[in-house]
């Protein structure tokens, strides 16, 4: 009797030992940044010394990708460990994500972890089938990118900012974290996701002047005009960049001093790419590529960098390794955890040497809601777009207004956007509009060593034509693989119906067919 007594004690205490053992989480991701916008890519007058101080600790990510291009549809593949394409109306902004997806943060909950979030979480969007604290579907309520706590637990937006710039959200997400930890329930490790609302476009002008930026120290993408009007915009945009990077910079000095640092895993990444025309809503490296850094002191080699490719859908499988529990099945994406317990550097597992990105629909910006359907296949060489409906425009239909997003609705509005479309009959100003805003072949392919500003099609170069074969049957074999409806000639996303009816209805609306299915 003693030794069973005795067993069940030591397994007990084995179990509390093994609980105290997980790490911690911290998840930060800003929204809308592209990779080269941190000191430790491309830009070194964007100050990133937080991000740089994690990719430093632990490891960096030259090939990071988001599964698609918008926000609530990158945010579902993130929580999901899936491809766009495989979450039905959440693979559309404005969507509904379902509760028959698992979701890593649940997997962490049941776990053990305790949830909490600041900021940006999933959305804007509706859930579908989740329960409320009575166990009852709430049907009514909308969950936009304020927070989700049903996703990733209590919401710390409370603690607000007094100064900063009008463009700067006003959450003080430094001091919900802090307000956070002092709360927690300190037997349980935590996931806390900062969600960041910046450097979403929408900028005070001027504010670079404030911080002591130059013009000259812009880094616009090679697809847009280097002028002033454009610089400028860009150096604002660094400037909210730098705001999220500050409160990161808070948030990791409060672990180091609460000696939660050594076991805490920190990633640091972005949504998907900037706003500005030509990158967000575009398969474009501008605007699927985003910066990623994980470091964990106590497992992670770090200073590495590395050129495997990932995808955004791997970060939920990594957090439910590393957190010791099993990866479902049913989550597309792979974990991380080998390459991040590698001491090498470069591409460490041969396998990981291409992504496949997607993208359906953003806003109501054509006539029935339609939206330009495309899927692109990233190599270390060359990248392969396909657009399956080339005859549609991608930003949006030039004669079609929607009620709050102006022309070429899925281009967010910007200094930018209007100088490209003041000045589109400029002949220095043309091949600039048309990259942005112009209706585009059914097939590009660039070559990203010669060409990384994917400015120059060889879709049709002779000289080409046995390697887009070959992307071409790659990316088909993965979307097969995963399930893309887009193979079998469906197009599910055109018909679901956007969630916010009031600020998306339209008049050409056809209501037969366009119901969540």
């Amino acid at each position: 009797m003693k030794s069973v007594v005795l067993f069940s004690f030591l397994c007990l205490l084995l179990s509390k030992v093994n609980a105290e053992q997980k790490p911690n989480i911290l998840f930060a991701i800003s929204d809308d940044q592209s990779w080269m916008h941190c000191s430790a890519y491309l830009d070194p007058h964007t100050r990133t010394p937080a991000f740089d101080s994690v990719a430093g600790k632990g490891v960096l990510f030259n090939y990071a990708y988001a599964s698609a291009p918008s926000c609530a549809p990158s945010r579902s593949s993130i929580l999901t460990g899936r491809n766009m394409w495989e979450l039905k109306e959440a693979g559309n902004l404005l969507g509904h994500l379902r509760s028959e997806f698992i979701i890593y943060t649940h997997v962490l909950q049941k776990a053990g972890y305790e949830l909490a979030a600041t900021g940006k979480t999933w959305g804007p969007g509706v859930l579908k089938g989740y329960k409320d604290k009575n166990g009852k579907e709430d049907k009514s309520r909308k969950y936009t990118a304020d927070g989700t706590e049903v996703l990733t637990g209590k919401a710390y937006n409370s603690h607000k900012l007094t100064k900063r710039y009008h463009g700067i959200d006003s959450t003080d997400y430094a001091a919900n974290f802090a307000q956070f930890l002092k709360e927690r329930d300190k037997s349980k490790p935590f996931h806390f996701w900062y969600g960041a609302k910046e450097p979403h476009v929408g900028y005070e002008h001027g504010s670079w002047k404030k911080e002591g930026k130059k013009r000259d120290q812009a880094l616009v993408p090679g697809h847009l005009p280097q002028i002033d009007t454009i610089k400028e915009e860009f150096l604002d945009y660094s400037v909210e960049i730098e705001h999220f990077d500050i409160h990161l910079h808070k948030m990791i000095k409060m672990l180091e001093e609460e000696n939660l640092l050594e076991n805490t895993i920190i990633v640091v990444t972005s949504d998907h790419g900037n706003p500005m025309p030509r990158s967000k809503t575009n398969l474009y490296d501008s605007g699927t590529r985003v910066p990623l850094a994980i470091s964990w002191p106590e497992i992670i080699h770090g200073n590495r960098k590395l050129d495997d490719f990932v995808n955004l859908i791997d970060l939920g499988p990594t957090f439910i390794e590393l957190a010791g529990e099993k990866v479902p099945q049913e989550m597309t994406g792979k974990s991380l955890v080998p390459i991040l317990k590698s001491k090498e550097q470069g591409l460490v597992d041969k396998n990981r040497d291409f992504t496949v990105t997607g993208f359906e629909r953003h806003v109501m910006t054509r006539k029935n809601g339609v939206g330009y359907p495309t899927r692109s296949i990233r190599t270390h060489k060359y990248s392969y777009i396909r657009n399956y409906e080339s005859a549609r425009w991608p930003a949006g239909a030039p004669d079609f207004v929607s009620s709050n997003r102006d022309f070429f609705g899925d281009a967010d509005i910007s200094r930018t956007k209007v100088f490209l479309i003041s000045k589109m009959l400029q002949r220095d100003v043309q091949p600039f509009f048309t990259r942005s805003f112009g209706r585009r072949p059914a097939e590009e392919l660039y070559d990203m060593v010669k060409d990384p500003d994917q400015l120059v099609n060889l879709a049709e170069d002779k000289n080409y034509q046995q390697i887009k074969g070959q992307l071409a049957e790659k990316m088909n074999a993965y979307l097969k693989q995963t399930n893309d409806p887009r193979l079998n000639g469906e197009s599910p996303w055109d018909d679901y119906r956007f969630v916010d009816g009031v600020i998306y209805q339209n008049p050409d609306w056809e209501e037969k067919g366009r119901t969540v299915k």
